[in-house]
């Protein structure tokens, strides 16, 4: 997520988000504890409430610029929502490996052998 930050220190029973923000050389921060917000998923909400009011103080192109990474880090996580949730890829037979992938394959095995030889 841009601008917020996960932040578990079990041994100083610190928990919460962080939201962090900079521009021109100025960064302004604050911290969303757990236990404060009654729970995790109300502290993320108000973090990105305050991230998203310090994203409005910004210039408009800095707004889009934000809006953009929040998109991307939206897809980064659906992707590896997806990734762990989808089933491993089963192993193609050797008959249907095309020959451009058999090229990659082979000289990526004599890559790895060269450097078990070092």
């Amino acid at each position: 997520m841009y601008g917020i930050s996960r932040i578990d220190q079990p041994e100083k029973k610190n928990h919460g988000w962080y939201v962090r923000v900079t521009f021109k050389g100025k960064t302004e921060q604050k911290f969303f504890a757990d236990k404060a917000h009654g729970s995790k998923p109300k502290a993320l909400k108000m973090a990105q409430e305050h991230r998203d009011h310090l994203v409005t103080l910004l210039p408009p192109a800095r707004q889009e610029a934000a809006a953009r990474k929040r998109a991307v880090s939206k897809k980064v996580a659906a992707a590896k929502k997806a990734a762990v949730a989808a089933p491993a890829p089963v192993a193609a037979p050797a008959a249907a490996v095309k020959p451009a992938a058999k090229k990659a394959a082979k000289k990526a095995a004599k890559k790895a052998a060269k450097k078990a030889a070092k």
